[in-house]
């Protein structure tokens, strides 16, 4: 029978945390189920950006929430960390909508965003009715208070390789801390409003009391969190072999799309895919938030621009994706004529990774990029820029793929010997094939699938 599955990977526009479920709502729409995401308005490109070829319009529906907390721009807006970006007005708007048909009774006691935010999540949840809601990991708290509210099962998607202490339930409370305790009294009285108002009526009380302290402690109130299965986009053998996460983890399929979403930038020559006219590519990224680290990204960029004049790089053409914020700088005006460098705005990342005229690749070491480098079995150097990076590129050297470079240290001489020497790396390049196979063979089996399949049977 089908059901309706609803994504919400992240509330802000982190494309690492939405890519990896399109391919898990890509299986599930194939088996005829409903695939729904929702999100605040700045997401919606990146699901919409998902589709055919021919087609004008993204695969799965978007319902937009929180558009008075969240505007448009309000992501592109702030380059700050998640962690930092993160505010609690949206939970706000969560928990009032437990209130149900009784909102309006609060109409005058809460602002006028918050009160138009939390009526409308309330019709989204009851509209869209999901049987299931794939949430992610930085939404943990948030996936807690709709499954008390709403009473739906819930998945958690964590697109980054966590240690087994930052579990969702930890999360949960570390974004709790932000709230007083009484705060945190009315969030609880809030999830539970239902039975507050009968055990009212039963009292012949006039209201419900929403700042009662409830008696129950954050570590209790976050328990359900660690029945929920959770979903790590990546395969076992990349992760810490003394990592033991508990039963309800499932290291699963690496989630590489089959296809690159659409963009509205038209600036990527495709004739650069092309083995006859470019023989051989490097390609550098410093990922989707290359300005959370600007002046780290600007420093790459430019010793690779300068090394590219060298007589060791002189077979290769380098195709350098600076972003759109980028690319008019006034930086690279020396480059720009350069035969052997092409700057572009956006580049169709899986196509290029998966190319066969693709030699290198210099990436900054978020995981999303890493699985497509080793799942397409191709050469590439990390050059960590910040947040996991680090960590990621650690996992691969205990793996015997040593193939990180600190920014720090970088100049365009230490970025030629780097490409050089792995060029020569028999060992590092039998190790990353033997991972590669292993990328792949999960990847077909897809068990993160069957995971939320099985949670839809249940």
């Amino acid at each position: 029978m089908p059901k309706t599955i609803l994504f919400w990977p992240d509330v802000y526009k982190e494309q690492g945390h939405w890519l990896p479920t399109l391919k898990w709502a890509e299986d599930l729409s194939k088996l005829g189920h409903t695939i729904k995401y929702m999100g605040i308005l700045d997401c919606q490109g990146v699901v919409s950006a998902y589709r055919d070829e021919s087609a004008t319009t993204g695969k799965f529906p978007f319902e937009p929430i929180f558009q008075n907390t969240y505007p448009v721009g309000y992501t592109t807006e702030s380059h700050t960390s998640p962690n930092e970006r993160w505010r609690p007005d949206h939970i706000w708007a969560i928990a009032y909508s437990a209130l149900g048909e009784d909102l309006g009774k609060y109409k005058d006691k809460l602002n006028k965003d918050l009160y138009e935010d939390a009526q409308s999540f309330r019709n989204t949840m009851t509209s869209v009715n999901p049987d299931l809601l794939v949430s992610g990991y930085f939404t943990s708290l948030e996936s807690l208070l709709i499954h008390k509210i709403y009473g739906v099962n819930v998945v958690i998607s964590t697109t980054y390789l966590r240690h087994p202490s930052e579990d969702p339930a930890m999360r949960a409370i570390q974004n709790l801390m932000a709230f007083s305790p009484t705060e945190f009294f009315k969030l609880v009285n809030l999830c539970r409003y239902g039975e507050l108002k009968q055990a009212a009526l039963e009292a012949n009380a006039d209201s419900v009391d929403l700042l009662q302290d409830p008696e129950i402690e954050m570590e209790d109130f976050v328990e359900d969190l660690q029945y929920f299965d959770e979903l790590i986009p990546c395969p076992r053998e990349y992760e810490y072999s003394h990592y033991n996460p508990g039963e309800k983890v499932h290291y699963v399929e690496p989630c590489i799309l089959d296809r690159d979403l659409k963009s509205s930038n038209n600036d990527f020559d495709v004739n650069l895919l092309n083995k006859d006219v470019y023989p051989k590519l490097i390609f550098v990224t410093a990922g989707s938030q290359v300005l959370d680290y600007e002046g780290k990204a600007r420093h790459l960029f430019h010793c690779m621009c300068e090394a590219m004049r060298s007589a060791e790089l002189s077979s290769y053409h380098l195709v350098l994706g600076v972003g759109s914020k980028l690319i008019n700088d006034y930086e690279w005006t020396e480059f720009k004529n350069q035969p052997n460098i092409t700057f572009a705005s956006w580049v169709p990342q899986r196509a290029i990774l998966s190319s066969l005229n693709l030699e290198f690749a210099l990436i900054h070491g978020g995981l999303a990029t890493i699985k497509e480098c080793v799942y397409n079995n191709k050469k590439f150097l990390i050059l960590p820029l910040g947040k996991d990076q680090i960590d990621n590129a650690l996992r691969l050297r205990k793996y015997g793929i040593d193939n990180m470079v600190p920014i720090e240290s970088i100049t365009p001489k230490v970025l030629i010997d780097a490409i050089v020497n792995l060029e020569s790396d028999r060992k590092t390049l039998q190790n990353l094939e033997k991972l590669s196979e292993v990328f792949q063979s999960v990847e077909r089996e897809s068990p993160g699938t069957q995971v939320l399949l099985s949670n839809l049977n249940s």
